[in-house]
């Protein structure tokens, strides 16, 4: 059978400490080990096929070939990713609905986009001009929202790069985030000299909204502080704003006047990150004042507290666990002056319910900027003021780890 190799003696594989002591099936020629791929090394054979049709039609696959497959994939498990497609620090890393793709900003021009399993980047998002806050994409993964320093916010086709329609402010645009539908996209701006912060809302689908600036919701903060995330924390028709002195609020886009629900006990500093639950019951706070909180998401009640030693510049909830993860360290001002086991870089696990601490994992050399949980539940991906990006994997300790009470 012409294309397929007969079997071999026990192998071992270079730099891999890795011995498979059962004969299997290989393709001819036998290739080189690749290089690494976006910080992991990648062997031929991880490519085996290991289904019928893809070996031969006539041939079916031997279970030693299964066994050797399953051994290699389990060596390539818990193997962290370190993703270089930015030349500056992390802004947002967001994965999409399927977590099959992610999306990475930072404070150069050009979002990326990247498969999740090896980490291949696909492209990049070119059309700002300046750094890049903020980054959202549709539940369809058809449609994706950017927030620049260039005074934009842009509205691009996911798959093809162009964009769509651009809105530009007044200053600069500090967040984006796109609706359960994905057809409201919601931005504010950040306040300079007489220029008031403000949070919009714009129905994508009119293209007259964004044209003659006449969003669909418009509200101006009128105390002296910025915006610095927002979030639709309903399915279209609440938005949660966190502001950089501490106050969490809630508007309903029947009434631009007052906000419907508002928080200034849970956080004394800056809101650097507002994310919501995947089951959309909770949202999560993190904080520079060294704390994470966990609110209702049509109260803002506060249930929960996440103390850190450090300031909290990102934090997100596990979609299968009741688990948090807070990601922060040092302010990057001062991490010259800070070794890395007192910075406090790590990524660190919370129990949601007891508020303590069970583990954490390292990697970055500077603090952690944004964060994002895999919606499978066994991933978290991470972006630090380092310019990397990490996809960790968790181990089968994680996934076994049962709290004791």
């Amino acid at each position: 059978m012409e294309g397929l190799g007969t079997k071999q003696k026990p192998t071992s594989f270079a730099g891999e400490g890795l011995f498979v002591g059962v004969p299997m099936t290989i393709r001819k020629p036998r290739l080189p080990a690749t290089a690494p791929i976006a910080g992991f090394f990648r062997h031929p054979f991880f490519d085996i096929a290991t289904k019928e049709k893809e070996l031969c039609p006539a041939r079916k696959c031997t279970s030693e070939t299964k066994f050797c497959v399953e051994i290699l994939a389990l060596q390539r498990k818990m193997r962290p990713l370190s993703l270089k497609g930015h030349d500056r620090a992390l802004t947002r890393v967001r994965f999409n609905r399927e977590g099959d793709l992610l999306i990475s900003a930072a404070k150069n021009k050009q979002p990326c986009l990247w498969y999740t399993e090896n980490g291949e980047r696909i492209g990049t998002y070119d059309g700002h001009n300046g750094v890049v806050w903020d980054v959202d994409v549709s539940w369809d993964t058809t449609r994706l929202g950017t927030a620049s320093g260039d005074n934009s916010v842009k509205f691009w086709d996911c798959e093809t790069g162009v964009v769509l329609n651009t809105i530009n402010t007044p200053t600069p645009a500090k967040s984006v985030n796109l609706s359960y539908s994905g057809h409201l996209l919601a931005y504010t701006t950040q306040k300079m000299t007489k220029n008031p912060s403000v949070l919009c809302i714009v129905d994508t689908r009119d293209d007259q909204q964004i044209t003659a600036d006449c969003p669909l919701f418009r509200t101006h903060f009128e105390f002296d502080n910025s915006a610095t995330t927002c979030v639709f924390s309903g399915a279209t028709d609440i938005v949660t704003v966190g502001f950089e002195n501490g106050h969490i609020l809630q508007y309903e886009l029947k009434n631009n006047e007052v906000p419907s629900q508002s928080n200034d006990k849970a956080h004394r500093y800056a809101i650097t990150d507002l994310q919501l639950s995947p089951d959309g019951a909770f949202l999560i706070s993190s904080s520079k004042d060294k704390t994470a909180a966990l609110l209702d998401v049509y109260t803002l009640e506060n249930l929960k507290q996440y103390r850190s030693e450090r300031p909290v510049n990102s934090a997100c909830i596990s979609p299968i666990r009741d688990h948090v993860c807070l990601g922060g360290g040092e302010d990057a001002m001062q991490v010259t002056q800070t070794a890395v086991s007192a910075g406090h870089f790590e990524a660190k696990l919370y129990h949601m319910v007891f508020e303590e601490e069970f583990a954490r994992f390292k990697g970055h050399f500077g603090p952690i900027n944004t964060m994002a949980w895999h919606p499978s539940g066994n991933i978290i991906a991470t972006g630090g003021e380092d310019g990397y990006v990490r996809v960790q994997e968790f181990d089968d300790d994680y996934l076994d780890f049962k709290y004791d009470y």
